[in-house]
């Protein structure tokens, strides 16, 4: 099946869209246009699709980049990063979609190399890369050995210095390993690119699209790092961090629509529930720490249905006596 084709001139040269949803990140977001645009190896189109920002994006934009290949559309009734991508999947031409967050940029040769590898496994859907972290302008070790590790752990059915292509069981391999590649760094198919994200997530969102993609693409990943992340308290994937929930509430909705895929073997399907009976017993950690037991004992019989029974059971226990304990008691 994953037959390497020889490269030419004409396959190396496609048109790729690049898509960066933005809300109120004007000083930004500059250097993520220019990022995409000075990509050398293909034509570059950019669509800037804006959700309602008040700092004057969307006239700067139109300024800025008049006479340049930046379309700017406009979404209204915030309808968060999944609408923006949806909006510009919609509106893409380039036979390959790239996606952006607009305080990420690409580094040099992304979309040359995307292209190349697309050319080479005509059958692929989607390719990511490794990502480089910077805080405040510094590089940070923040999720490299994760992603060698999860990079390690997959299933592989072409590998070479540069590129491997993901085999039988990458699926699987996702339900289990959760998601490990950043959004910034990945490129589609326009083949994938028809397919549109989930509008009700607002933090996993990016994760079920890609369990979801891969029951029907090819997927690949680039060995040298290909974007540069911003990681700062802005961040949407931060915003859960300091709370007692987290992102469990969004991600218990990921897996419910995972759940919910037509077609699923019971090992698959087992693999979901395995995920979610860990989400809900973690949140029940937390929650209990928290001297919240009712509730805790709440999750921990909604994470009790989905699978770990004896781990709920004991944690169930241990809870309900810590509750009828003398308050300040040991």
């Amino acid at each position: 099946m994953w037959t390497s084709k020889p490269l030419t001139v004409a396959t190396m040269k496609p048109t790729v869209t690049v898509v960066i949803p933005t809300y109120n990140r004007r000083p930004l977001l500059s250097a993520a246009i220019d990022s995409a645009l000075a990509q050398a190896g293909v034509a570059v189109d950019v669509v800037v699709v804006d959700d309602g920002s008040t700092d004057g994006t969307v006239d700067w934009l139109q300024q800025a980049y008049a006479g340049q290949q930046v379309q700017v559309l406009r979404n209204t009734g915030g309808k968060g990063p999944a609408g923006g991508r949806n909006t510009g999947l919609r509106t893409a031409r380039g036979e390959l979609v790239a996606l952006l967050d607009s305080d990420d940029r690409f580094l040099p040769g992304h979309l040359a190399q995307a292209a190349q590898t697309f050319a080479r496994w005509p059958e692929l859907g989607l390719v990511f890369g490794r990502a480089r972290y910077l805080r405040d302008g510094q590089a940070v070790d923040y999720m490299g050995p994760n992603f060698t590790r999860k990079l390690g752990l997959a299933p592989k059915a072409v590998e070479d210095d540069d590129v491997a292509v993901m085999g039988p069981g990458f699926f699987e391999h996702l339900l289990q390993q959760g998601c490990w590649f950043n959004l910034s760094s990945v490129v589609l198919s326009r083949a994938a690119a028809a397919e549109p994200m989930r509008e009700d997530l607002r933090v996993a969102e990016d994760y079920e699209y890609w369990v979801r993609l891969s029951r029907r693409f090819g997927f690949a990943c680039l060995k040298r790092e290909q974007i540069e992340y911003t990681l700062g308290d802005d961040n949407i994937s931060f915003e859960a961090d300091q709370s007692i929930e987290g992102h469990a509430p969004q991600l218990m909705r990921a897996y419910e629509h995972m759940r919910a895929y037509p077609g699923l073997s019971a090992a698959q399907r087992r693999l979901i529930e395995g995920r979610m009976a860990k989400e809900l017993f973690d949140w029940a950690y937390r929650t209990s720490a928290s001297g919240r037991p009712a509730q805790a004992l709440r999750l921990h019989a909604r994470s009790w249905a989905y699978g770990l029974r004896a781990r709920n059971a004991a944690a169930m226990c241990k809870t309900a006596l810590r509750a009828l304990m003398p308050r300040g008691a040991a």
